[in-house]
């Protein structure tokens, strides 16, 4: 998994405010960012102000980290994640026509647990792939207000990657090194690390590994 970080290729999936803000965070860094939605009205906006988007994923030219950004509306525990679920297949099935190997990032709000429940088995069962060996897949919660969304992608009060895969922890935080100020690594998703870094933030330029 060779990746050229210092001129990436970045596939937003669900261009809101989150995937919007993300991709152009990227951008400001020298990488190359397409933007994908099935709005397009959407993707017209953002090809009227000069982005690369388009309603179609297309993962065949070379590696790319996929930025999962899919609305995930919510009324207190309770998630809609039909949008989310849709959104994830169809990445699995452009990872299926893809000769390169990829790294799926979760950055949607979603339930602890789904990145290796419902995300793993959505993109296993439509990649034909598996986790780790086919592509790579890691968590990387966003923590961006909605009125300063692209100054706090730029700015994070912290970072958080989780996955099993200890290439794919380390592609991801290269990438982020630009723009990290703090960062937690989740060795084992899936048994409340996620949370126990919410509940327990990390001093500044502190690094920490979650058991």
């Amino acid at each position: 998994m060779n990746f050229p970080l210092h001129s990436a290729r970045i596939v937003i999936v669900g261009s809101g405010v989150v995937g919007t803000a993300t991709g152009q965070g990227f951008r400001a860094h020298g990488h190359r960012v397409r933007f994908v939605d099935i709005s397009t009205e959407r993707v017209r906006d953002l090809r009227d102000r000069g982005l690369d988007a388009g309603t179609k994923i297309d993962l065949s030219d070379g590696p790319a980290f996929v930025f999962l950004t899919l609305p995930t509306p919510n009324e207190g525990v309770r998630y809609d994640l039909r949008a989310f679920t849709a959104g994830t297949a169809a990445v699995g099935r452009a990872l299926a026509s893809s000769p390169s190997r990829h790294v799926v990032v979760v950055r949607s709000t979603v339930p602890p647990g789904t990145t290796e429940g419902l995300v793993r088995r959505i993109l296993e069962q439509h990649s034909g792939l598996g986790a780790g060996t086919g592509f790579g897949l890691v968590a990387n919660p966003e923590f961006l207000r909605a009125v300063s969304a692209e100054e706090d992608f730029r700015n994070p009060w912290m970072t958080v990657i989780g996955s099993r895969d200890p290439r794919t922890v380390d592609a991801l935080r290269d990438l982020l090194a630009a723009v990290r100020r703090r960062a937690a690594y989740v060795r084992r998703p899936g048994r409340g690390g996620a949370r126990q870094v919410r509940e327990q933030p990390l001093q500044r330029h502190e690094d920490q590994l979650l058991e």
